[in-house]
């Protein structure tokens, strides 16, 4: 989810007029609403994969009719298969409907050390707790016989920056990858780490962006 209209605008300088790219959207949602890569997909030809682990989000997802692969799960901290519990934050009767897909996008991984900038929306919702099964990303990215992602936009509230840290970074080409961590104190260490598996840190406010280095998107920024 994240800074939707500042995402919006850095994906449309990095990728201008690049048809027929891949992606991967983490916590995608309905695939409409806040979408990080529909206009990719309208737009410009794009297709990829949408990894949506509520299952209220994921049956609005499956509805939409995107062109990529989607996946009713979450993602693995690191290279196992693990079962987990995911917590579903929806609207309570009476309040502003618009702001029940940013409480969907408030839905997280039971156990994880999430970022308590969300808790005054949790306060207002009804909270369901399911199961859900966490692969590794680097497991879809070989099921899928993917040799590259274009862009990887991640958001899962708070196991972000260990699913990078999970991938063998010499077997797989990402070439822009954006990270939401709503809390700075949690991402103490990563820029470094980021730059040390050879990535440009082009821009960070909520989202953390970062170009793989020498990617010609890099003359754009």
């Amino acid at each position: 989810m994240g800074t939707w209209a500042d995402i919006r605008k850095h994906t449309r300088m990095f990728f201008t007029k690049q048809e027929g790219g891949f992606f991967i959207e983490v916590g995608a949602l309905d695939g409409q609403q806040l979408s990080n890569t529909l206009w990719l997909e309208q737009e410009l030809n794009w297709t990829g994969l949408l990894i949506e682990p509520d299952v209220y989000s994921y049956q609005a997802l499956k509805s939409k009719h995107r062109r990529a692969w989607i996946s009713n799960a979450c993602l693995s901290e690191d290279n196992k298969v693990r079962e987990t519990v995911h917590v579903t934050a929806k609207l309570r009767r009476g309040f502003v409907s618009q702001w029940q897909w940013h409480l969907l996008g408030a839905s997280y991984q039971y156990g994880i050390n999430r970022s308590p900038i969300f808790d005054e929306y949790l306060k207002q919702a009804d909270q369901t707790y399911t199961k859900s099964t966490c692969f590794p990303l680097f497991s879809y990215i070989l099921a899928l016989n993917i040799t590259s992602v274009d862009f990887l936009s991640l958001d899962t509230q708070g196991s972000e920056i260990d699913i990078l840290k999970s991938l063998p970074w010499g077997q797989v080409n990402i070439r822009v990858i954006i990270v939401e961590i709503e809390d700075p104190k949690f991402a103490v260490g990563f820029t470094d780490y980021m730059t040390d598996k050879g990535y440009v840190l082009v821009d960070q406010e909520t989202d953390y962006y970062f170009v793989r280095k020498g990617d010609p998107i890099l003359t754009r920024v």
